[in-house]
């Protein structure tokens, strides 16, 4: 299982740096690996204003958080003019109904570009007079103006409140404790990990499965992102805490199923940075979405509305256009699409593209579930669907009824046939089941080790995802089953590795069926797809097994010297398959053959 370590909230971070530099505290280290470029940015400007008192000028780049936090504490400084700029789309960014207020404070500010907007100087002749009474401040466009006027001590009133005015209020209580007493969400929390990043990571569970460990996680986080736990529970992601080691652990758990006329409403009134990921999971799970309070959006590093649009209409068929915003290209790249540019993820992730190169390296694990990615297709197409979308050189195919194996395996091989268990029953059939399948179980290992593999399932399998990819026609996509032994035939024809892991760690389960006629139903299935067969080598090893049985028919003495040879093979495989159910198999055996065999070729079913 992987473990990741995010980067530090940069929320809280760029609010301990202001508070810090109020109450003029040490400035505290900030290790690379956790901290993000927009962190940096306001480290660097207030090293820019605290080290002289002449006139400076700082660059914010496009850090939105920046300009609001450093225009505020800027006008703090007495009689030092500062000079705020950044890039071309900072440069639009709402900014004027703070600058307002602290105008109404003392403020002197010269635009020099457009009026109300960066670039512009700012500076307190005399300081600022901040009243008593509480500041009506306006939030249509960001809570940040609210925050950023707490940070250097005001009192103000907005109306609705936010989790983000929350977090700054909750920190400007800390800080204004008693020196001797170090601040306890501080001692505790100052390492706290990024929700905001966290969410690419459900996404990426939603999507593909699997299970990650996030570190320094808290469940009672004052990040108004964490809501990104109940957002993507209905889209399958399991989130738990080991409070211990403050670690976040995200695992695919059950997806809500919607109706006709359902949708998954969110409202991301009060965490907009998740609207990206959020959208792109619904996107590629085809999950009914219907969003709620992002008109703050549109101020955003990008137009996000606009640019989380344009990412699903073209997501998959072209390169993503990216904007330039950390969040759209990270919501693009988990999803599996092309992205122009990915320099900018620098901005609040810088190891965002390590973390998933390293995902890249595992394996993913491909699910398909019948109603909800299959298009009403059938299982090939779902697989195509979801294989196309996967990141990792290797998927591990398992099928929705298997109890995964408790490890999964590595390899080098183009195929790498697993093994698989029948546990459970206890009916005749189930056992007689159970007895089969421990004998295919066991042939199927034994001629995969001799390097002549005649038999796999798709029900616990590893194969290289572009080679799966290629083999598709091969697949008979117009027959609704079969992926697995026409894989092997196309592989085997192609000339591909193919391996064997015989290991009980890589040893998937499943359940017998409980009735006859399924356990037919099945098996016809089975055999009706043997005349699409072309593999020469496959074809006389089922030739042989039912010239044997056929024989068995024509001379039950036959099986004197059948029976110790396959009994053999079921205990070896199986050791709980008693004698007798052993031998009724090796009865039946042939009659049984025979049925399934007419039954598959001879019904009109389109197997």
């Amino acid at each position: 299982m992987t473990t990741l370590r995010l980067p530090i909230s940069k929320s809280l971070l760029s609010r301990h740096l202001i508070l810090r530099a109020v109450h003029k505290w040490r400035k505290p280290k900030l290790d690379d690996d956790d901290c993000c470029n927009d962190v940096r940015v306001i480290q660097r400007a207030l090293v820019a204003i605290n080290s002289t008192t002449d006139p400076c000028t700082v660059d914010l780049e496009d850090n939105g958080t920046a300009l609001r936090f450093i225009t505020a504490y800027a006008a703090t400084r007495v009689n030092q003019p500062v000079t705020i700029t950044g890039t071309p789309r900072l440069c639009q960014r709402p900014i004027y109904g703070l600058i307002r207020i602290l105008e109404s404070l003392g403020a002197q500010v010269t635009f020099l570009g457009s009026h109300g907007f960066a670039p512009f100087t700012i500076t307190s002749p005399a300081g600022l007079t901040i009243p008593e009474d509480k500041i009506e401040v306006p939030t249509s466009e960001t809570t940040q103006f609210a925050s950023a006027l707490l940070l250097i001590g005001a009192n103000v009133r907005v109306k609705p409140s936010s989790p983000y005015i929350s977090m700054t209020r909750a920190l400007v209580r800390e800080y204004r404790k008693p020196p001797t007493q170090h601040p306890n969400y501080i001692k505790q929390r100052l390492r706290e990990s990024d929700w905001s990043a966290a969410a690419f990571w459900y996404e990426y569970v939603a999507i593909y499965g699997g299970e990650l460990i996030l570190e320094t996680f808290y469940p009672n986080s004052l990040q108004g992102d964490s809501k990104v736990q109940k957002i993507f529970e209905p889209l399958g992601v399991v989130s738990t805490f080991d409070l211990k080691h403050h670690r976040l652990h995200l695992r695919q758990g059950p997806r809500h199923v919607y109706g006709p006329n359902q949708a998954h409403y969110v409202d991301f009134s009060n965490c907009p940075d998740l609207y990206p990921p959020v959208a792109a999971t619904c996107h590629v799970l085809g999950v009914p979405f219907h969003p709620l309070g992002i008109h703050r959006l549109v101020h955003k590093e990008s137009n996000r509305i606009e640019a989380v649009q344009q990412m699903l209409a073209i997501g998959g068929a072209d390169v993503v256009r990216s904007y330039n915003d950390h969040r759209i290209a990270m919501a693009a790249l988990v999803a599996g699409w092309q992205v122009d540019n990915t320099a900018c993820i620098t901005k609040s992730y810088p190891r965002f593209l390590d973390h998933f190169n390293l995902l890249l390296c595992n394996m993913s694990v491909i699910v398909p579930r019948r109603g909800i990615n299959d298009d009403n297709l059938g299982k090939k197409h779902a697989l195509y669907k979801l294989i196309s979308a996967a990141y990792t050189d290797y998927i591990l195919l398992r099928d929705d009824d298997v109890i995964p194996a408790p490890e999964k395996p590595t390899t080098t091989a183009d195929l790498l046939i697993l093994p698989l268990r029948m546990d459970g029953g206890n009916t005749l059939i189930e056992r007689l089941q159970r007895a089969e399948y421990a004998a295919i179980q066991e042939v199927t290992m034994q001629t995969a080790k001799a390097g002549r593999a005649v038999m796999c399932s798709g029900a616990n399998l590893v194969v290289r995802r572009l080679r799966w990819l290629e083999s598709f026609p091969d697949l008979h996509p117009e027959i609704p089953s079969g992926d697995d032994m026409f894989l092997l035939e196309s592989f085997r024809r192609r000339g591909l590795t193919i391996d064997v892991a015989d290991d009980p760690r890589y040893t998937a389960t499943v359940h017998p069926l409980t009735s006859l006629r399924d356990l037919l139903r099945q098996r016809m299935r089975w055999a009706g797809k043997a005349p699409h067969y072309t593999d020469p080598y496959i074809r006389r090893y089922g030739a042989r097994i039912l010239a044997l049985n056929i024989l068995q028919l024509l001379c039950p003495l036959v099986l004197l010297f059948k029976f110790p040879y396959e009994y053999s093979l079921i205990k070896k495989r199986d050791p709980q398959v008693s004698l007798i159910d052993a031998l009724l198999l090796e009865i039946l055996y042939p009659f049984y053959m025979l049925i399934v065999l007419l039954g598959g070729l001879l019904s009109q079913r389109r197997w």
